[in-house]
């Protein structure tokens, strides 16, 4: 009877199965990650749109009482808060820090914010959503937009040589709903009051601010040196909000867009599965191979053991049983004779 050869043991200081391992453990890592992610609401707002303000609450109007801040603003107020379109030609998105073109512009659009009154830039701003910004920032520049959020960080900021008479200047930076890690760059020309000031603000101030689209800035993280991308505002000034709500930028998304996005989701999905199978079917080739190369060399004949064979006589096996035939044969006839 043929025999099966003993099980091989599993080698768990071999290279192979501790490449399984490591890969398993970064399989686990992922879906651990994957987890943590979906968990968080921010991270489901590019569908539904970060939440709106609660049902009761109210949101706080603008500082300045303003005639000019109606529905429709005025044909005049219009024409003063519009930017040249050659200012707006001389700005470009994606550089860190800004141009030597770019100087004028921005000294001239932080000199109109502000110079004009506060009513006429609430009556033309509105909410734009964040990833908007970042999408499409050449339809949106020079527009007022409004921005409501909370205030993490707010220091002097260096200022330019320049002909507006800008002396001082500061930076906030304002996460909100919508922008997740990123925040808003604002730029302001008068002192902020009544803010805390610091490179962290802890815990995070509610504010509003309105103001310019200037451009998307480049900014470097000092943490791991990478350049993020974020929208730089200027403006007056900046005020804290006390409804803890303020104006919600929503995501403008369409069904198409949101459509687009599903399709995109479900397409990551299916390739993380197609991933994970074939690597489970090459561990399962690999095992295999394994078992089979296994299995040859267990049932391999030892070196020489070949050349051991040649020197045993073999008989035929024909001439074995004729061989003992005839013995029995002779055995018979001499029984007879006995």
């Amino acid at each position: 009877m043929q025999s099966t050869p003993d099980q091989q043991p599993v080698n768990y200081l071999g290279r192979k199965f501790q490449l399984r391992m490591l890969s398993m453990v970064a399989l686990l890592g992922l879906v651990l990650v994957a987890i943590d992610r979906a968990s968080q609401p921010s991270s489901w707002y590019w569908l539904t749109g970060p939440p709106g303000p609660t049902a009761g609450s109210a949101t706080q109007p603008g500082p300045d009482p303003d005639p000019t801040r109606t529905p429709t603003a005025t044909a005049l107020v219009r024409a003063a808060v519009a930017i040249p379109a050659e200012d707006l030609a001389a700005i470009t998105d994606d550089t860190v820090g800004l141009r030597s073109k770019e100087a004028g512009p921005y000294h001239r659009i932080l000199a109109r914010a502000r110079d004009l009154p506060n009513g006429y830039l609430e009556s033309v701003a509105s909410d734009t959503a964040f990833p908007l910004l970042l999408q499409r920032p050449e339809q949106f520049r020079g527009t007022v937009i409004s921005v409501a959020g909370d205030l993490r960080r707010l220091m002097r900021f260096p200022i330019r040589e320049n002909d507006e008479g800008i002396t001082e200047l500061y930076e906030a930076l304002v996460f909100t709903a919508d922008s997740g890690t990123t925040p808003y760059r604002i730029r302001l020309t008068r002192p902020p009051e009544g803010l805390p000031t610091g490179r962290m603000i802890t815990p995070p101030v509610p504010v509003r601010v309105v103001g310019y689209f200037f451009k998307r800035d480049q900014y470097i993280v000092e943490k791991n040196l990478r350049i993020h991308s974020a929208p730089m505002i200027l403006a007056q000034r900046i005020e804290r909000r006390t409804d803890g709500f303020g104006v919600t930028t929503r995501l403008g998304t369409s069904d198409t867009q949101r459509m687009n996005w599903a399709v995109t989701l479900l397409g990551v999905i299916a390739g993380g599965v197609a991933l994970t199978l074939l690597w489970t079917w090459r561990m399962r080739s690999g095992d295999r191979r394994f078992a089979r190369e296994g299995l040859k060399r267990a049932t391999a004949a030892p070196d020489g053991a070949i050349e051991a064979l040649a020197g045993i006589k073999t008989v035929d096996p024909e001439e074995f049983f004729r061989e003992m035939s005839e013995q029995e044969t002779d055995g018979d006839d001499s029984a007879a004779t006995d």
